[in-house]
């Protein structure tokens, strides 16, 4: 009787790892980053520090509490980090004179091709004056020890 229980608990055991596979590098969720937002010569800009030879892959710009499936994705923009500084021009992203909105995007390098990064960063426009602002919960991943306190 015993033999049987333990035979069908290793067979479920190893039906189970089959079907799932080994927790690996890739099944690891990363932290985003926060970047600051600022204004430069009438471009909102924001941080990406050691930017190398990283590029951005892909960037979202949305007002805030748009949901996720309406969240407009631009792939392969025409924008370039230069001093550490990824800038939208006003040709680019038109922001309105009031509103909150949160930026992602992704950035890949080819020296650090299995190290993808993600910023997000969140802004206030309030009377066109542009404030950064620290993106919520829903628009970042964080550590759980980091998430905001309420």
């Amino acid at each position: 009787m015993i033999f049987q229980v333990l035979r069908a608990s290793l067979f479920a055991i190893i039906c189970l790892q089959n079907l799932t596979g080994c927790p690996g590098s890739g099944d690891r969720l990363t932290p985003d980053e926060e970047g600051q937002v600022s204004v430069k010569d009438g471009a909102v800009c924001f941080s990406v520090a050691d930017s190398g030879d990283y590029s951005l892959k892909y960037i979202s710009i949305n007002p805030r509490g748009t949901k996720f499936r309406d969240e407009k994705i631009i792939f392969s923009p025409s924008l370039k980090i230069d001093n550490e500084l990824l800038c939208i021009p006003p040709s680019f992203y038109k922001f309105d004179e009031n509103g909150q909105y949160y930026i992602r995007a992704s950035f890949a390098s080819l020296e650090y091709a299995d190290h993808p990064r993600r910023i997000v960063s969140a802004l206030e426009v309030s009377k066109g004056v542009v404030h950064s602002i620290r993106p919520n919960d829903m628009e970042i991943l964080r550590p759980y020890d980091e998430m905001i306190k309420d």
